[in-house]
């Protein structure tokens, strides 16, 4: 894949977490953190209690950017 910021070849690999991997609207760090709790929030990866949160993710050395493209169902390593 093709950074899209300085359009050098990124490296594939994942972005893991013991908790869900989550995108959640704003800046502030919320009070509560499952995204089931935050209006427009987007799971990227649901919470596993056995395998933790993983998914697939894009890394560009050159501009220190880490893309997660979640159009893709198998981006999320539990629903595999």
């Amino acid at each position: 894949m093709q950074c899209p910021y300085c359009g050098k070849e990124m490296e594939e690999g994942l972005t893991q977490n013991p908790q869900e991997i989550a995108w959640l609207r704003g800046t502030k760090r919320p009070l509560l953190g499952r995204a089931k709790f935050h209006d427009g929030s987007v799971v990227l990866s649901e919470l596993s209690v056995m395998k933790s949160s993983a998914v697939t993710a894009y890394l560009c050395r050159e501009c220190k950017k880490v893309l997660i493209d979640y159009s893709k169902e198998i981006s999320d390593f539990n629903a595999r």
